[in-house]
């Protein structure tokens, strides 16, 4: 019998009314193929790639244990940005200004990962909103940047990726109120 597998990743979500502004920014450049959905916005802390549903106890104790060593607090984005060079590109994303409190999360959760053996994505992090990829590539200067937004990062989440970039939480944890 094989055992069922997911693709993993934790990130912290986007609340409902900056998923619904950068939505409708998203919906202002008519007859474009390849935005993410805004119901999935989320901001990456580690993927994990597929893993056995039997590693779910592990990772959810490992969270559990980062989160209440980390207090919420508040990230604002910044301009458009892309991975690649030459002014094209295929993948668009919102970045996130500098953040302490996020840097320190995102490390310390590697870090835990690591620690016990699990592989990750082993990319440097780097705070961004991916909002869209493209079949075809796009020229950055096409786009104008989304309002810049405030919102909070309350909540750790082990999220399930699925076709179609869907993800579905399977489990969240608080972070600390101040």
């Amino acid at each position: 019998m094989e055992t069922r597998r997911l693709r993993l990743f934790f990130g912290l979500p986007l609340p409902p009314d900056t998923r619904e502004a950068l939505g409708c920014w998203q919906r202002s450049f008519t007859g474009l193929e390849g935005w993410s959905r805004p119901e999935g916005l989320h901001l990456t802390l580690a993927f994990l790639g597929s893993r056995p549903v039997e590693a779910l106890p592990a990772l959810e104790a490992l969270a559990g244990t980062v989160a209440t060593r980390h207090r919420a607090f508040d990230l604002d984005s910044t301009g458009l940005g892309t991975f690649s060079s030459g002014g094209s590109t295929r993948l668009l994303w919102l970045g996130v200004a500098p953040c302490r409190a996020l840097e320190d999360l995102a490390a310390d959760l590697r870090g835990a990962l690591e620690g016990t053996g699990e592989a990750m994505d082993p990319k440097p992090f780097r705070a961004h909103l991916t909002l869209a990829r493209f079949r075809q590539a796009r020229r950055l200067a096409d786009f104008a940047d989304p309002p810049t937004l405030r919102f909070p990062a309350e909540r750790l989440v082990l999220f399930e990726s699925q076709p179609q970039s869907r993800y579905t939480p399977l489990r969240a944890w608080n972070l600390r109120r101040v």
